[in-house]
């Protein structure tokens, strides 16, 4: 996904956070126990994450991440905030400050990752853990030397994943129809980064490469579920091709924020509802047809047309999947006006007390500001209770004038 358009906001925005963390942490100095100011830099905290996050900047979402964690505890009461503590929060604040200039200097936030500042953090959540942060340090170690023994069995798992998929009658028919065809069926399993942010849209990106070298007939979990994030880490994917394997792996790995990457060519098929067996002694024959359908002398004419009309549903696959089909990217400063629609009301929450996190969000203040209209279309079946007072805060808040409000219940 694009997102250096949304460069500049990132700017403001950033600042604009920035100087709320100088003036709360400097407020707790004087009123360490002032719970509108922990609340303020939490909130703070968590929407130079998401926004951090979502431009790619991931020292930056490192960092913030950690401290987003210290203040929970701090909320948590389960550790309180002390001269160490605020010595600790200027020097991050000083770091965000440094990724920042970087950001706008260079576009890029440098290569500092800060690791003794991140260090001294996760001191402070290994106490409120009622661990001491030595002890910490050597779990982090223990945890970290027993990794690679984990991951192998990760790996495997994810290999058999493709044998263990059940299809419907309608995917295993439109799979024999493709191998007859002459392609071949390829399994993909994906995973994406803990520290991703937009799952979906790094699917969708997957799928999109995918899709430059042939037609994806089975998701799991449903396609749907995926645009919803309906899913952990990891989904997988069926993709009927005539292309090399390692074409579409690396193109799928050439995704930002995609850890890895695991496929192999299909030849075993379980139908739900039927015995693996025969679907399987039923698929395996499936793969001479593949081989000898160029040479033979009869096919060709027959095989031909099948093979041009099972071209056409190829391109057509992609209209099965909404955000496919409906993603249209136009520059902000082309938009009459934006229109978030439906409008959650995690998503109003976050827009009337002034956290951004996302593209969304992020696009809809800088709306605001440049005296531009935004139209929400609020999906609740609670318009009068927590909803409304937040309808209440964006009515009287500064750039809200063209703002207009459509409640959908």
């Amino acid at each position: 996904m694009d997102v250096s358009q949304y460069l500049e906001i990132f700017i403001d925005e950033s600042s604009e956070h920035l100087q709320t963390l100088s003036d709360c942490i400097m407020t707790l100095e004087q009123q360490p126990d002032n719970m509108d100011k922990i609340n303020e830099v939490f909130r703070a905290a968590h929407s130079l994450k998401g926004m951090a996050g979502t431009m790619g900047f991931k020292r930056m979402q490192h960092l913030t991440h950690d401290m987003e964690n210290v203040f929970q505890e701090v909320r948590s009461e389960k550790i309180c905030v002390d001269s160490s503590m605020i010595d600790l929060l200027f020097k991050c604040l000083d770091a965000l400050d440094t990724y920042l200039e970087n950001v706008k200097s260079s576009s890029d936030e440098g290569t500092d990752d800060n690791e003794l500042i991140i260090k001294e953090l996760n001191d402070f959540i290994a106490k409120a853990n009622g661990s001491a942060p030595a002890e910490a340090a050597k779990e982090d170690a223990g945890a970290g030397a027993t990794a690679p023994a984990e991951k192998a069995p990760e790996q495997k798992a994810e290999g058999e994943l493709f044998a263990d998929i059940e299809l419907t009658d309608s995917e295993y028919k439109k799979i024999k129809e493709l191998i007859e065809a002459g392609q071949k069926i390829y399994g993909f399993s994906v995973t994406i980064q803990q520290e991703c942010l937009l799952k979906a849209a790094r699917a969708f990106l997957v799928f999109r490469a995918a899709e430059e070298f042939g037609q994806i007939v089975v998701y799991r979990p449903s396609s749907q579920d995926i645009e919803d994030e309906k899913f952990e880490l990891d989904f997988t994917f069926f993709v009927a091709s005539s292309e090399d394997i390692e074409k579409i792996k690396e193109a799928a790995q050439a995704v930002s924020e995609v850890e890895k990457v695991v496929g192999e060519e299909v030849k075993q098929f379980h139908v739900e509802g039927e015995v693996p067996a025969p679907a399987s002694t039923e698929a395996t024959p499936a793969a001479p047809t593949v081989t000898t359908l160029t040479p033979a002398p009869t096919a060709e004419s027959k095989k031909a047309p099948a093979a041009a009309t099972n071209a056409a549903p190829a391109k057509k696959a992609p209209a099965g999947k909404p955000a496919t089909s409906r993603t249209v990217r136009v520059h902000i400063e082309k938009l009459d006006a934006l229109i978030i629609c439906p409008c959650t009301g995690n998503t109003l929450a976050k827009l009337a007390n002034g956290i951004t996190d996302s593209p969304v969000l992020m696009a809809a203040k800088s709306h605001l500001r440049n005296g531009r209209p935004v139209i929400i279309a609020i999906s609740t079946n609670d318009a009068l209770g927590i909803n409304l007072q937040n309808i209440g805060k964006l009515m009287v808040m500064k750039h809200t004038l063209m703002l207009k409000i459509i409640i959908i219940t």
